[in-house]
């Protein structure tokens, strides 16, 4: 198949980009910005080819260009600004709202009138909000956002099922949890990076890691390959018995186990705690996404676990350190 990613050079869209073409698909990888020598580097010699675009999503009729001009089979609509703190929040509050919400519509009425086979709109497991239960949260728990971010992740998905109802398009939910590994970085439109990605890169260069806050705090993390085997399926599967999908692990992990699986990937790494101060590791209000649906539904399953994922990661980091 021929598939148009949008926000491709970010960090689930460049792992999904390398997945499809690993598995033999053309991928048309659009984004705001080029990728720079060593995600092009990632994102070549695999079996499928990986041409580059650039591309605004607040521009309709570039977008509209775009679209019409890939005739992609399949389309995965992942730009966005995304992981908002709060000082990034106040300044970049209609910036958010113009890529997030108005960006999505442009992606769908372009892919409205040139034809897609199926279209996939990533969202956030954020738009799930806090609440006092923690068991695993699945996709029929209410939506109960809170920020930008996730307000405006929430409002692109219910405007996007609702166009692809009115229009006719086949189109699915994607609401992920919260991805680690191989090219995590600020694009301009990831301001927060995650504490798993400043812990491991301290890791790797042999520094101290600093960490503050409590060592029970939770979060959902899942391996960026696993998310991108995740949205793939939901696109290129025959038939979707749902049109939303969570995407994750399924298991909540503390800071401390994390710093513990990472000791257990680099022996005799240096840990410096400090309780009193922030923590790098945002405590996780509500439980870990649920993926049960997916797998039913899919046949999907995980490839990584915490320890895995982890030194999956630190080996590939290992080798940029090295080229």
């Amino acid at each position: 198949m021929t598939i148009l990613i949008t926000g491709a050079t970010g960090f689930v869209m460049s792992a999904l980009a390398r997945y499809l073409a690993e598995h033999g698909h053309h991928v048309i990888a659009a984004d705001l910005k080029p990728p720079g020598a060593a995600l092009r580097a990632y994102l070549s010699g695999l079996p499928g080819a990986v041409d580059v675009r650039q591309v605004d999503v607040t521009d309709r009729a570039a977008v509209r260009a775009l679209v019409s001009e890939a005739r992609a089979e399949g389309v995965v609509h992942g730009a966005a600004i995304t992981a908002i703190p709060p000082e990034t929040e106040r300044a970049r509050f209609v910036e958010t709202v113009q890529v997030n919400v108005v960006g999505t519509l442009n992606v769908l009425d372009a892919v409205r009138d040139a034809g897609a086979r199926r279209t996939v709109v990533v969202s956030s497991g954020s738009i799930y909000g806090t609440r006092a239960d923690f068991s695993p949260v699945t996709e029929e728990d209410a939506a109960q956002p809170q920020g930008v971010y996730p307000i405006t992740k929430w409002a692109a998905e219910a405007l996007a099922r609702r166009y692809a109802a009115v229009h006719g398009l086949d189109l699915a939910v994607v609401r992920l949890a919260s991805p680690f590994g191989p090219f995590e970085r600020d694009t301009g439109s990831r301001p927060l990076l995650s504490a798993i990605h400043d812990w491991v890169v301290a890791a790797v260069r042999g520094e101290v890691l600093h960490v503050g806050g409590s060592p029970t705090t939770l979060r959902d993390p899942v391996y960026v390959a696993d998310a991108a085997s995740g949205i793939a399926s939901v696109l290129l599967t025959e038939c979707l018995p749902h049109d939303v999908y969570n995407v994750g692990w399924g298991r909540a992990a503390t800071a401390e186990a994390t710093l513990a699986a990472l000791a257990r990937v680099v022996p005799g790494v240096r840990i410096e705690r400090a309780p009193d101060e922030p923590s790098r590791w945002p405590s996780l209000t509500r439980g870990p996404l649920s993926s049960d649906r997916l797998r039913r539904d899919l046949g999907w399953t995980p490839a990584y676990d915490l320890d895995s994922g982890l030194a999956t990661y630190i080996a590939w980091l290992r080798t940029q350190a090295g080229s």
